[in-house]
């Protein structure tokens, strides 16, 4: 039997899935790797690069090829498809830790739990910067449920991320959930439905994930950022619909909650200090605002303060490079913290 299934959506990722795919090879673990390369709808040389993998691993290495759905799509088909004990997927531009690869796969062998838990680095590719991003349970490798994960929020909310989320493939394909298509930041949704329903999550003191970031292209970049405030919407409203029609459990709301507040401050944060058009981020960021209030008041609350700061940082021009700033100041002193507690 497959223990993991390693997805990678891909499109026009020629320049980046060799290396993506080099990365998982480890011949002591090759065999139990079902590694599903979705091709959607590349125009370049991206379906031969993964057909070289599939003729040298046939039987780890797959290769999908689909019309464009756009990364959530890319992700629907590979996740359906997987045929691993856990699934997890790496986007075509990043690359796993092949060191620590060996030691995963062992521990999955061991576990059944819902939803696994590793860190990962960012790795910037602008300015060589490598950052660690890690969770601080009481405890790793043992099963938490969504009530002890919401009541200590602070110690896993880093790494129940798309890069830090591996889910038990029958779990998630019994969920039923689909990815919204053809809009960016869909990877919210993924590290939260199904995981807002899991009865265990194990937090793995181990690093995978290497997240590649500080290319202006990509769509995390401020400049997309702004471009796509609408996508963003889009999934913010979906976290609305399956709190309000799907959820009926209160840690599973309270998760949904935690999650939908990451996301709503990072959007009225792009609108109000990265639009160069002033009115019309002020104008966004009220309207989501105002339609949380209605239809999500848990997270209205959760988030009012900071709206109202950031209003007023608006209001003085401070833009968010300034604000990023101070919050990953913030960030390394509760990081150091944790790590003199530890």
């Amino acid at each position: 039997m497959k223990v993991l299934s390693l997805i990678v959506p891909s499109y026009n990722s020629e320049q980046f899935l060799d290396k993506c795919l080099a990365s998982f090879i480890d011949d002591t673990v090759i065999d139990k790797l079902d590694i599903i390369v979705v091709n959607d709808g590349s125009t370049d040389n991206t379906p031969d690069i993964a057909n070289k993998y599939c003729d040298r691993y046939p039987q780890s290495v797959r290769l999908i090829n689909q019309e464009n759905k756009g990364h959530g799509g890319a992700l629907n088909t590979g996740c359906e498809n997987a045929k691993g004990k856990y699934l997890k997927v790496i986007d075509a531009d990043d690359w796993i830790d092949t060191e620590n690869l060996s030691v995963f796969i062992s521990k999955l062998e061991e576990i059944e739990s819902d939803v696994v838990l590793t860190h990962y680095t960012t790795v910037n590719v602008s300015d060589g910067v490598v950052k660690r991003w890690m969770s601080y349970p009481i405890d790793f490798e043992r099963n938490y449920d969504l009530n002890e994960i919401s009541e200590n929020w602070n110690h896993f909310d880093r790494c129940f991320t798309f890069h830090g989320i591996t889910y038990k493939t029958d779990f998630y394909q019994n969920s039923g959930y689909r990815l919204s298509e053809k809009v960016f930041y869909e990877d919210h949704e993924f590290s939260t439905f199904p995981a807002c329903y899991a009865n265990s999550v194990y937090p793995i003191d181990l690093s995978l994930y290497c997240y590649r970031v500080g290319d202006i292209n990509q769509s995390v970049s401020e400049q997309n950022s702004v471009k796509r405030l609408s996508h963003t919407e889009t999934v913010l409203k979906r976290f609305v619909s399956e709190f309000n029609n799907n959820l009926n459990k209160l840690y599973s709301k309270e998760f949904v909650a935690n999650k939908a507040k990451i996301l709503l401050i990072s959007h009225i944060s792009t609108a109000l200090l990265s639009d160069s058009d002033r009115k019309r981020g002020k104008k966004c960021a009220k309207e989501i605002m105002a339609y949380f209030k209605t239809n999500f008041p848990m997270v209205y609350g959760m988030c009012k303060k900071k709206y109202l700061t950031l209003k007023l940082m608006h209001f003085f021009r401070i833009k968010k490079k300034t604000l990023d700033k101070l919050i990953h100041g913030k960030l390394y002193l509760r990081l150091k913290g944790a790590n003199d507690f530890n």
